[in-house]
This record gives structure tokens, sequence and C-alpha cells, in this order.
């Protein structure tokens, strides 16, 4: 029905459920550069041609295109090459990728200096294997050109030569290890079609993705390289395959280090997260305008950061995100347009306004209580993922790293909420004098993506706490209620806290939680089991309460030295013994039980934003700075990357905290509710 690609040839179609896509080929008269989906899902089936703002690829002709299902790239369409309007071979790559709000547009892919150069070349063939496209055969301007295999890494943008596969217009099938090609024409024989099937042990291209897996054979044996250098199916005589010796020698060294992985580390195929040894700090902006990123941030090597000084200036210039209000989402559409405000964080409305109707609040609390309702209370996530340590109430510093490391918010809007899932620990309220309007905003994120926003509880999601230690205060004198009534949004705040998770799984490797693990938390199973709603009690009267409490309340220990079980001394000072720290030892042992990596963790503040303890096997992030006005402490987020490396992202002190009145910090509500010693940094 409708309108139609029309007639054409040499184009390309592919699908990504529920939309089929076309684009480019020949009209017979031109080639042509127009974009066309049909959505599958939904009938009667009509074709719409795809409007863009954005700069698209040239016209072009026998093209090749594939779906890439992992990385960054994942759901983009992903176009190379083809012959464009003069004839002429081209070598540039593209990605097709649709939004959230059913816009799409074209990204052009970089290219990484010092790798190889994309030869330009038509009638090839391109597929994926994990996040790394392959190009295969194909022709260029020249009939005697030698035209590699190529292999572009959507995660890094090189791309890597390997030895010719001399065909064009040819069709090719991946099927496990393997890339069968079959049929076509070949270089030498440009008129006459081949009957030949080639085979091609192309996984080894592969493995700078996932090295062992790609490398061993299904019963955990590693091939010889050597085994499948050279094949070929079919005639004798068909064109075969060859890896140049170069890259015969390295994969077998890649292929040996899977083979035998170091003492006392997992198996190569299990995924191994590492912490980055540079930390990107935001720091300043310059003064003539020019705020590019560069500008704003500068690496500094981890163990450098005890010395890194405070080098802020004014607020950078970068443009207001313009929101999109749906008549579908017309009630966290409000808050986040409200609230969402990176860049002008500090002209917000005076602690005494709050732009919402009470109604409206209540609406947001049920809604997001509803929501966390039907999630688990462990929730499994994968990479890549932004992780937030104790907020605190500290809308400002949560707007600066929405400021400088982008937002929760469609890429069209400079967000970047199509590629990350975001994690925040807990300890959203209390202390700082913003628990509202941080708390709202998080929760309006959540009811807008409830599959990539995720808030564990912490242990100030209980009302015990939060009546004592400052959001209880806020909603009285700021919303001119009765906190302990039960209509009341405190309390229907309240009650969402008790339905949040209480941690995540990263891949299956990391815990993310906000205090820890205990004596009374040996298996994930432990966690998982805990019905919900729950209060937190301080006596572990039930099992629960005690798993809750050592997921919610404990803490390392001071020292890698320091093993085993201790009473927690600083936060228990009850009759109870409830509360505990552990050493580095119950850390390694939980690990290695549940066939996991990593912990990461919040609760405590960490001097230079995030702290290392167990030989880097557990990580505290804090992600907000000068604790409570007191502490002159940095601010860190944790990036989990796809290549599973972690980034610390830091914030430094901001000179306009203190005239913000960021934290409640008069001697009076200090006296009342003395803040929690910071955690030491780390000297084992």
């Amino acid at each position: 029905m409708g309108p139609t690609p029309g007639r054409r040839y040499g184009h390309i179609i592919a699908f990504y459920r529920p939309y089929l896509m076309v684009f480019g080929g020949n009209t017979g008269s031109e080639p042509t550069n127009d974009s066309w989906f049909l959505c599958v899902d939904k009938a009667p089936f009509t074709w719409n041609k795809i409007t863009l703002n954005s700069e698209s690829p040239p016209p072009r002709v026998y093209h090749a295109a594939a779906q890439c299902m992992s990385g960054s790239a994942a759901g983009m369409t992903i176009v190379f090459g083809g012959r464009t309007t003069d004839q002429s071979a081209l070598n540039d790559t593209w990605g097709l990728r649709r939004h959230r709000d059913t816009s799409w547009d074209w990204v052009k892919a970089p290219h990484k200096p010092g790798s190889a150069v994309p030869v330009g070349r038509y009638q090839h063939n391109v597929m994926f294997i994990n996040s790394v496209m392959l190009v295969l055969g194909g022709r260029t301007n020249h009939l005697s050109d030698n035209v590699p295999l190529q292999a572009y890494d959507t995660e890094t943008s090189e791309w890597t030569n390997y030895q010719s596969l001399k065909r064009f217009r040819h069709a090719c099938f991946l099927s496990e290890d393997f890339v069968y090609s079959h049929g076509g024409f070949e270089q030498d024989t440009p008129s006459l079609p081949t009957s030949g099937l080639v085979r091609c042990p192309i996984s080894k291209v592969v493995l700078l993705r996932e090295p062992a897996a790609l490398a061993a054979t299904p019963g955990g044996h590693p091939r010889k390289v050597g085994e499948e250098a050279k094949m070929a199916l079919g005639k004798p005589g068909s064109p075969s395959i060859s890896h140049t010796m170069e890259f015969a020698e390295a994969a077998e060294r890649r292929a040996s280090k899977a083979a035998s992985p170091p003492a006392g580390t997992r198996k190569e195929e299990e995924k191994v997260f590492k912490l980055s040894n540079q930390a990107h700090v935001a720091v300043s902006c310059s003064e003539d305008g020019n705020n590019d990123f560069a500008n704003l941030v500068r690496r500094v090597s981890i163990d450098k950061l005890q010395e890194e000084a405070k080098k802020l200036g004014g607020k950078p210039k970068v443009p207001v995100l313009e929101q999109t209000v749906n008549p579908n989402e017309a009630i966290y559409s409000v808050f986040i347009s409200h609230l969402l405000k990176p860049t002008e964080y500090s002209v917000a409305l005076p602690p005494s306004v709050l732009p919402f109707q009470r109604e409206m609040m209540l609406e947001l609390a049920r809604e997001f209580m509803l929501a966390v309702q039907s999630q688990p209370a462990v929730v499994g996530l994968r990479t890549p993922v932004k992780i937030f340590g104790n907020l605190h109430g500290n809308y400002m510093d949560l707007m600066r790293f929405f400021e400088f490391w982008k937002a929760p918010a469609e890429t069209a809007l400079g967000g970047d909420i199509d590629s990350f899932a975001y994690v925040f620990l807990g300890n959203y309220v209390d202390r700082g004098s913003r628990c509202l309007e941080t708390i709202c905003l998080l929760m309006a994120l959540k009811l807008k993506y409830p599959d990539q926003i995720f808030l564990l509880r912490g242990n100030h999601e209980d009302r015990a706490i939060n009546a004592v230690y400052g959001f209880g205060d806020e909603c009285r004198l700021r919303l001119h209620e009765d906190i302990k009534s039960s209509d009341s949004v405190y309390q229907a705040i309240n009650n969402a806290f008790s339905w949040l998770p209480l941690a995540a799984i990263i891949e299956e490797k990391i815990l993310c939680i906000h205090g820890g693990i205990g004596p009374n938390i040996r298996k994930l199973e432990d966690l998982q089991r805990i019905s919900r709603p729950i209060d937190i009690s301080q006596d572990g009267a039930t099992k629960d309460q005690t798993v809750l409490l050592d997921a919610l309340w404990s803490d390392p220990t001071a020292t890698d030295t320091e093993l085993g079980y201790r009473r927690n001394f600083i936060r228990d000072n009850g009759s109870a013994e409830s509360i505990m720290k552990f050493g580095s030892d119950k850390v390694q042992q939980f690990l290695e039980s549940n066939k996991l990596e990593l912990i990461i963790r919040g609760h405590e503040i960490a001097l230079d934003g995030f702290d290392t303890f167990a030989n880097s096997k557990l990580i505290t992030v804090t992600s907000c700075t000068n604790y409570c006005g007191k502490h002159n402490n940095s601010a860190c987020i944790l990036v989990v990357q796809k290549t599973f490396e972690i980034a610390p992202k830091l914030l430094l002190p901001a000179p306009e905290a203190a005239k913000l009145k960021v934290w409640i910090d008069d001697e009076e509500s200090l006296k009342k509710r003395p803040p929690t010693p910071p955690r030491q940094r780390s000297t084992a």
C-alpha cells in the first residue's frame, strides 16, 4: 500500500526486528541514496521513506550491508563500499540506526589513524562476528588489484588486512568458525562464473574480540593454527584462502595464551574485567568559549590522583537539551523537562520552591513503585554500563556528571541512553539539600527507560534513617506535609524504596551492591530469595533481615591484611552486633564460590572518588563531592566498557557548591547527624 522504494537493482535489504530496510541501488538511470523501512509487525504493511536531517551516505550501487548485534554499534545496519555515480569504488562505512523517539539517522564510522586503510570495492560481501565486520572479496576500479580480506572492529575503529579472497559477485555464509563462499567470478576469469566452494577459517581473524572462544574446538581444545590455514572444497584448483605467516604466528601466540592462562587466573574464555590505569578528570572550561571535550577533561594516572589540584572555572556554554513531551509519558516528562538540565544546575530554583504539585509527586512515586515491583531483587545487565555511588541529595554533582560524561537521554539530545545502562548504588537522599530533585529525577528516568535505568537500595532508603538524616525534614519544610501521614509524599517514596532491587550482576561477572557482603551472604541466592517489600530492622531478627543488613550496611576492613569478619563499631553502636566488616579473604571466597570477578559498591565516602580493596577485586565508588561540606573529597562514576575495562570518571569539588548550599552543613544539623567518617586511602 502507498509509496514503495520502486524499481532498483544493486541495492541492499536488511532486517532488524521489526523493520525491513532498503538503501541505495540504481533506479535504472542513476544511483540513489534514499532509505526506506517497512514494519512487519503491523498490518496493513506500508513502506515509509526515511526523512533525515543528518549527513547521509553518497549515492551508490553494488554496496554491501550487515546487521551489527554486539557492542556499541548493536542494532545498526552497517553499510560498506559500493560504486558511486562516476563509477568509482567507495571505501566508506556508515551505520543506520533508529532511536526510541522513532527518528532515524546515519552515522559515519570513524577510522583509527595508524590502522590499515579500507580498500574501496563493490560487488563484495560483509558480515559480522561479534562486533567485528568482515569485508570479503569484491572488485576495485582496476580488475588486476589485489583486494584483501579486511576486518573492521567497531569498538576500536581499527581496520586490519588479511590475505585476499579473489572473488566478486559471490555469495557468503557464516557457520560457526568458518565462512563459506560459493560461486561468483574470479579476478583471473571475470567473464566466467565459478562453481567453487571455499571454506575459510575466518573466525581466527576475530581473536581480537573473544580469543579463546573462537580459537578452541567445541571440546575446549585449542586448534593448531596451521591445520586450516589453507583449505578449499570443490573441484581441484578452486581458489583458497591463505593467511600470511605473520598473522598465523600472531594467532598461534594468542591461541597458546588462551590454552595456558597464567597461574591463579580464570580460563581465558571467561570475561575478565580490569580497572583502567588512568582516570578522566573533569577540571575546567576555557575562558575563550572553546569548550571542546578535550579542553574540559584530562587524563590522570590513578596513582597521581591524590596530587590533583582543583582547576575549575566558569560554567561551559553547552547548548540546552531540548525535551520532547509525549502525551503518553505525561507524568515523568514533566519532571524530566524541569530537572534534567546538566548545564543549568547553578540557576536552579531556591530550595523553598518546588515546581511540582503534590498530586504529581504522589503519582510519580506510585508509578515508580510499580516499575520496580516488576523487576527481581537481583537484576542482570550487559555492558556498557555507568555506575554511580552515593549521591546524598547532591543534585548539583549529578548534573555535573551528566554535563561532562553525558546524560541518560536520546543521542539526538546529546545523551547516551541508546548505548549505556545506568546503575545507581543507593543513598539518593539525606545529608544534601536537594533530595527531592535528585530522587524525583531518578524515578522519572526509571519510568521513561525501565530497561536501562536501575536504582538499587542503599541504607538511607529506609524510613528509620531518612526520617532523621535530612529527607524527612526536607519533605516537611518544602512540601509542608506531615511525614507521618500515610498519604504524604515522604511515605509514598519510602513505600517505593521498600521494593528496590538489592543488587545487579553485570555480564554474570560483576556484583553491584550498596554495602557489600557479610557472614549471611555466601551465595547470590541469599539475595535473590529475599521477598519484597521489606523494611530494614537493625536487630537482624530474621534471616532476611540479617542478609539485608549485610547487603546495605557492611564495609570492607581498613586494609587487605585485616581478614575475616569483624564487628563494625563505627556503624553498629548498639548491642545487636549485627553490622559487620569483611576482609579481603572473604571477598575472594565470595567471588570464587559465585564465579564472579569483581564487586562494585557504594556506602562509604572514598576520598579520591573511588577506592580499591582486596587486590582490586572490590571497588568503592562515591558520586558526591566534598561530603557534608567537610571532607573535600572527589566524586567518581565507573564506566564498564564493552572491552571489560573499567574507566573512572572523576569530578573535583566545585567552588560554587558552598554558595548554592549543596549540603546541610550548619553546625546544629551536623551535631544532630554527624557525618560518617570517610574511607581512608588504601595503603595495603
